[in-house]
């Protein structure tokens, strides 16, 4: 991999470190899934600690951290402040106050086209370096106050744990730190990258269920009443066999025409495209963790004709199959075992 990447952690005393740490993780799995790809390609990830005075913290002991930092010259393409540990407004006010020297490098990363995370109450800071005026951005709620004093014409949004207004990310807690920060590398040249680790590190109800579904037999699940309930069940159950709308209907006592009708209604598809959607995720599952070839992951979900696989797949996803597998694997080839 040729495209190169560069981020910065603000480092202070009171700094959230769970956050910061966090963020090294992201990078880490990033780093992983590229070296298993291009093995003999060379690193285009580097990361390091940044003081509030504006200088590199090289000599930062953090025997926590998974990557080892690297140096490299000029801003970075990414910058992340990771927040306080602040006992109130005015104490956040106090860090802030601290950490002014920083406004001047964060608005030559936001002016170079760099993106800007804050994670939590860092959400000040921003505000202190006169990028919000006129933007939005999500603040923690027990530091509205003190956010509103360093950000003259904020739009401090309340419905949502996060957001992002031209290239600034805030979020209101820690706890989404690697949600923004994949979401932020989705915009640098690591965002193929980004996506597959994302399928990763964050929750995924349909591949947690398929997952589940590819390793156990799923046909002891008690089925609830409500015959469009029973309906998605049995498809779940029997998403890998001929599509059977008579037998469908059969299962769940009632006439074909009535279950297309309120199927349809309910999940806004008919029965025959959500068999199909549960396929396809069982397909991009097989595809990112296995090795099977493109034909016996067709069999596997379902089709006995891979060309009919192949189309659905590209139509589902904008991907064939075996483009998707190089993109998204989870897994390094086998040719690359060691041993």
């Amino acid at each position: 991999m040729n495209s190169s990447l560069t981020l910065e952690l603000l480092w202070t005393p009171s700094m959230v470190a769970g956050a910061a740490l966090t963020t090294v993780d992201v990078l880490h799995v990033l780093q992983t899934l590229a070296s298993m790809r291009h093995p003999h390609a060379r690193a285009g990830l580097r990361w390091r600690w940044w003081r509030a005075d504006g200088k590199p913290a090289p000599r930062l002991n953090m025997d926590l951290t998974s990557l080892p930092p690297q140096p490299f010259h000029g801003l970075p393409d990414v910058l992340v402040l990771p927040g306080w540990h602040a006992l109130s407004g005015p104490h956040l006010d106090q860090l802030v106050a601290q950490a002014s020297a920083a406004s001047a490098r964060i608005q030559q990363v936001h002016a170079r086209g760099g993106l800007v995370l804050a994670v939590g109450n860092a959400v000040a800071l921003l505000g202190h370096a006169g990028l919000l005026s006129g933007r939005e951005a999500v603040a923690p709620w027990h530091f509205v106050p003190a956010v509103l004093r360093h950000s003259e014409g904020v739009r401090l949004l309340t419905d949502r744990p996060w957001t992002v207004s031209e290239r600034l990310w805030t979020c209101d807690s820690p706890v989404w730190t690697t949600e923004i920060v994949l979401d932020a590398l989705k915009h640098t040249p690591w965002a193929e990258l980004a996506v597959a680790a994302s399928h990763v590190l964050l929750h995924s109800p349909e591949r947690q269920q398929v997952s589940s579904q590819i390793v156990l037999d799923a046909s002891n699940r008690k089925v609830p009443p409500g015959a469009v309930e029973r309906a998605r069940r049995w498809l779940e159950e029997h998403a890998t066999e001929p599509y059977n709308l008579p037998q469908l209907a059969q299962a769940c006592a009632t006439s074909a025409r009535t279950l297309l009708r309120h199927f349809s209604a309910t999940h806004g598809q008919s029965p025959l495209q959500y068999q199909h959607s549960l396929r396809m995720a069982r397909a991009q599952v097989m595809l990112e963790t296995t090795y099977l070839p493109v034909d016996q992951v067709a069999q596997a979900c379902g089709y006995t004709d891979v060309g009919t696989f192949r189309r659905l797949f590209l139509r589902a996803t904008q991907e064939l199959p075996a483009a998707y597998r190089t993109h998204y694997r989870l897994r390094t080839l086998r040719t690359r075992w060691p041993g």
